[in-house]
């Protein structure tokens, strides 16, 4: 048994002693920077502070939270009830290894995040909480704890309502009932939702079903949502992949801010504190900062819905000028459309991105990959056009666009003259910058090649 486990099981049997001190930490966020202190939360029992219920099944009980939210529902801009429509497929063919080809729809997605004893991994870390939610048909107060029942024969009821039920242990003892709960929750779902999952949530989940099986009900320690090879949409793959160019970070919090527009709560509790409060509230049973825990999870679930629905929005974009992605976007698009050998949507994509972007490095960027693109397919004449939109809308010291038109000239057209001015006109860009901003040794070659082109040209190189 894991030394951790071992060490909340004997924080559980302490007893909060009279006139004992509060727990002392200084927050800090998830890059490290220290936070103000927050005011301090009412002192009160789990029970009385985050309204829920005890769910018992053949593995024992634990405490579960129940949050309904009406299809009405808006959040960052997406409306709940056209969140289930949002095809995941969509998002196939840029992540083949995530199953999502037969997943037309999220009305049988489970969308899962956990909150953990550490940050790391191994068999000394497992999931104190357990947010799912889905879309379901709500039946009001009597679903609060109690898995949705199974339709009766013909067409399910719609979903009315998303539903985020967190699955909490008061103590370890609980965690085969937490565990349990679960698998009978998302028995039948098709697609897991997570951020980060396959990397962290998934396979610690897994760990704990086996851990646990001597406890659990047959058939509930494997549970085939949470296997290899099933639909699984890991958010952060396809968020990488469209916006760390733009923003660098791509923390769940941050999209919340710069994709979503949501600004959590004092209520909100950095990721990297929560394994403190949770042995915390072994500790004294004061469960003022698990309320704070309850908010960060519950909140990490209502984003991901929101996520899924901006990211096929974004990938399933029309290449055109009703599109408003970000220039930077577009780029990053048009190498996922690279990476999957579609030229023809990635040329679509630099066209769009290149008459949007407002800085001068996007730009740059665009037309030079743009011009590669094409001049890989040998399409000479498109990608001398596309040089030729660089050199006279970026300035700078960049000699690219001026040495690739010499080459063509040189190599394709056979037009040395051309040749010889684009060659001394990237000479001249290069002579002109800065020694900080030249290329090691770019200047030496470009001196070579403009005497080349002229001894070809039978004209004297001291000219």
């Amino acid at each position: 048994m894991s030394s951790t486990l071992d060490r909340l099981r004997r924080l559980h049997s302490l007893r909060p002693q009279k006139n004992q001190p509060e727990p002392t930490y200084t927050p800090i966020d998830d890059d490290g920077e220290a936070l103000a202190m927050q005011p301090a939360l009412r002192r009160g029992r789990l029970e009385e502070l985050v309204p829920g219920a005890v769910v018992e099944n053949a593995a024992g009980c634990c405490y579960v939270s129940t949050t309904a939210l009406a299809l009405s529902e808006e959040r960052g801009g997406c409306c709940l009830r056209e969140a289930i429509g949002t095809a995941p497929s969509a998002l196939a063919p840029f992540h083949p290894d995530l199953a999502l080809d037969t997943i037309d729809g999220l009305e049988d997605a489970a969308f899962i995040d956990t909150e953990t004893t550490g940050l790391g991994g191994g068999a000394g870390v497992y999931a104190f909480m357990v947010g799912v939610g889905t879309f379901e048909a709500w039946q009001g107060r009597r679903a609060a704890v109690s898995t949705p029942p199974p339709p009766p024969d013909g067409a399910p009821a719609p979903p009315t309502h998303f539903v985020v039920r967190q699955f909490f242990m008061r103590h370890p003892g609980e965690e085969a009932a937490l565990l349990a709960a679960i698998a009978a929750l998302v028995q039948g779902k098709r697609l897991a939702v997570t951020f980060n999952g396959r990397g962290f949530d998934v396979p610690l989940l897994r760990m704990r079903y086996r851990q646990n099986r001597p406890f659990l009900p047959d058939g509930a320690w494997q549970v085939a949502l949470l296997e290899e090879g099933y639909p699984h949409l890991d958010l952060l793959l396809p968020a990488r992949r469209l916006w760390r160019r733009r923003l660098q970070s791509c923390r769940l919090i941050h999209l919340e801010q710069k994709v979503l527009g949501l600004a959590r709560s004092e209520d909100d509790v950095p990721g990297s504190l929560i394994p403190q409060l949770y042995v915390d509230y072994m500790r004294t049973l004061q469960a003022g900062e698990v309320q704070r825990v309850f908010y960060h999870n519950r909140e990490d679930i209502l984003s991901m819905v929101s996520l899924v629905q901006r990211l096929v929005e974004a990938y399933a974009a029309p290449l055109d000028d009703t599109c408003e992605l970000d220039a930077q976007d577009l780029l990053s698009l048009a190498t996922c459309y690279l990476r999957n050998g579609d030229g023809l949507h990635a040329e679509r994509a630099y066209a769009r991105a290149a008459a949007t972007a407002e800085q001068d490095g996007t730009r740059a960027e665009i037309y030079a990959q743009w011009a590669n693109l094409l001049k890989h397919q040998e399409r000479w004449s498109e990608a001398a056009a596309v040089w030729q939109l660089w050199l006279s809308s970026v300035p700078g010291p960049d000699a690219t666009p001026f040495v690739e038109l010499a080459k063509y000239c040189e190599w394709q057209m056979g037009d040395l003259e051309q040749a010889e001015m684009w060659a001394a006109w990237a000479l001249h860009t290069v002579e002109a910058a800065p020694l900080y901003q030249r290329v090691p040794g770019q200047l030496a070659d470009l001196q070579h090649r403009l005497a080349r082109i002229r001894r070809k040209r039978g004209v004297s190189t001291d000219a």
